[in-house]
């Protein structure tokens, strides 16, 4: 007997915040973060958003430590001719070893599907006016209203995009499959379902192997229909897949984390946002980020590093 892949010790009291948006309160936003390994440097990318811009602008860093960020590119929503850019997803060509850069974009009011800039070999080379769509709404699937919050992993060299796809009444979790990265085959049904305390919107933030037995890690971000500010209250949940294409559910009972402004583990009515969880493998175990919520409500991007030895106790 046993106990395989049990959930990371996560606790949003142990974060420590490593950047915040320039104004306080509700629609101020800094966060969405990927954090991606490239040839032995490190990259976070994160969305900026305010409540008039919404989400104006992406900025990919360099990590020269946990505390310490360089800028490396900016890319804004004008310059990409849309109204809102959200989560980006940053990750490396395993053939070319260029990098590729997918972004969710908001055409025209709520018309969110994902685009891709061409691949570089240096972040500052990546070129707005390059961005093409790769995936967009297709009419009678799950996902015919919108599509957006892409999530990319490679693995045995094919590409796993993980997002949220939208009926327009529920939005929940799917997946497309790529041999190359730029042609994309979505599964004909989502992969998580809304239900239990996420009933309303469910995507994935992230996978990760559990470092025990052959399953996936998958971190999803969920909000139920009597949240408050539900849109944007999601919170963090995990589910496990053998193979990243079924995934069971494991938290039905509630979120494994909140923001600690939360009032409520369920159907809370302040916001208790803790959402876009990312994770990078390191020797140590593993560095973990979220976009959490704070007293004023504006959202900031928060750290948390989870020892070898932390899972084993």
């Amino acid at each position: 007997m046993g106990n395989f892949a049990p959930p990371p010790p996560l606790d949003a009291n142990a974060t420590t915040m490593i950047m915040e948006p320039p104004e306080r309160g509700e629609g101020n936003w800094v966060g969405a973060p990927c954090v991606h390994r490239h040839k032995g440097r490190t990259f976070l990318a994160v969305r900026e958003r305010n409540p008039d811009e919404r989400g104006h602008t992406i900025v990919i860093y360099e990590r020269d430590s946990i505390e310490t960020y360089t800028e490396r590119v900016r890319i804004t929503a004008a310059e990409l001719g849309v109204t809102s850019i959200e989560r980006p997803a940053l990750t490396t060509d395993p053939d070319s070893g260029k990098f590729k850069l997918y972004l969710p974009v908001d055409a025209h009011r709520n018309c969110w599907h994902i685009q891709k800039l061409a691949d570089v070999d240096e972040l500052a080379a990546f070129d707005p006016a390059t961005a093409r769509d790769v995936l967009r709404p297709e009419g009678g699937h799950t996902d015919r209203s919108t599509v957006k919050d892409p999530y990319v992993i490679t693995t045995g060299g094919k590409y796993y995009m993980f997002y949220a796809g939208s009926d327009g009444h529920s939005t929940r979790a799917h997946l497309a499959t790529s041999i190359d990265g730029d042609t994309w085959s979505r599964r004909d049904e989502p992969v998580l379902n809304s239900q239990f305390w996420h009933d309303e919107r469910t995507r994935i933030s992230c996978v990760v192997p559990a470092p025990d037995a052959p399953v996936w890690y998958v971190f999803y971000d969920g909000s139920g229909g009597t949240d408050y500010g539900s849109t944007w209250n999601l919170r963090t949940g995990l589910a496990i897949s053998p193979d990243l294409r079924a995934c069971e559910d494991t938290s039905p009972q509630g979120p494994i984390i909140s923001a600690p402004t939360a009032n409520n583990r369920l159907a809370p009515q302040t916001f208790a946002t803790c959402r876009y969880m990312d994770v990078l493998l390191t020797d140590n175990g593993w560095d973990v980020y979220f976009e959490m919520a704070r007293d004023d409500g504006s959202f900031a991007l928060y750290y948390q590093q989870l020892t070898s030895e932390r899972f084993r106790t």
